[in-house]
């Protein structure tokens, strides 16, 4: 009896985790800039959303499909009415992962590399509450927010890239990580939070800084100009002190 009971439960366990990563018509998910919506579920394998424009512009659209036997995964596809991916340097085919850890719900775009490039957070909210949230966001000191609130593209494509730099290796010297660079040594070894730790592979991050990690770092290898923020000039020190 017990393991038939002990059974049931894994059972209902697995199908819970399939239900939790499983995307779903009137589902809306939020990139930073625009909110998408999805329309349908075509045959429990192709999710199709789109994102009405409040500007009067075309809708954008997204389309998704399963990947047969591996939970939470999809890949990027054409869409009806787009020739081309949704999103500047993605292609078709690459990975979308159905993210839900730590109490985090959202899409992770992943270039070939394995790191993500684009997110889009599920939300119950409408756009403007969305946007409100992003300008709040945006507000907010970065040191404060770097462990805490994933970081979209619409917040990173305004930062230049040498405070990108910091930013990323900020959320390792928050968890003691020990650089070999002499000026992060420099710059973090000046912050009385840092605590160089004695074995950087002992280090554990969350969904959060590592899903952060990886925007920034896809957000600096873009070409030289292709960064919005590719501007001259210091970096601020103020965002990075508490």
């Amino acid at each position: 009896m017990k393991r038939i009971v002990l059974s049931i439960i894994a059972v209902l366990a697995c199908t819970l985790a399939a239900q939790a990563q499983t995307i779903r018509k009137g589902d809306k998910f939020f990139d930073g800039h625009t909110l998408y919506t999805v329309q349908e579920v075509r045959m429990g394998n192709i999710v199709y959303m789109t994102s009405g424009d409040p500007m009067g512009e075309p809708d954008s659209e997204i389309t998704l499909e399963k990947v047969k036997g591996k939970q939470g995964e999809y890949t990027l596809q054409p869409s009806r009415q787009a020739d081309e991916p949704p999103y500047l340097f993605a292609e078709f085919g690459w990975r979308v992962q159905y993210v839900n850890q730590e109490g985090m719900k959202f899409l992770a775009l992943r270039k070939p590399n394995g790191d993500a490039m684009r997110i889009l957070v599920l939300t119950p909210d409408n756009l403007e509450d969305c946007l409100d949230q992003q300008a709040m966001l945006e507000s907010e000191q970065r040191s404060d927010i770097l462990c805490t609130a994933l970081l979209n593209r619409a917040y990173l494509e305004n930062i230049p890239r040498e405070e990108l730099r910091l930013m990323r290796n900020e959320i390792l010297a928050r968890h003691g990580y020990r650089f070999e660079s002499e000026d992060l040594q420099q710059w973090f070894g000046s912050k009385p939070w840092y605590k160089p730790c004695k074995d950087n592979s002992a280090i554990r991050l969350n969904v959060i800084e590592r899903t952060n990690i990886e925007m920034i770092k896809s957000e600096e290898a873009l070409p030289g100009g292709l960064h919005p923020a590719d501007v001259a000039g210091d970096v601020d020190q103020s965002d990075f002190e508490e």
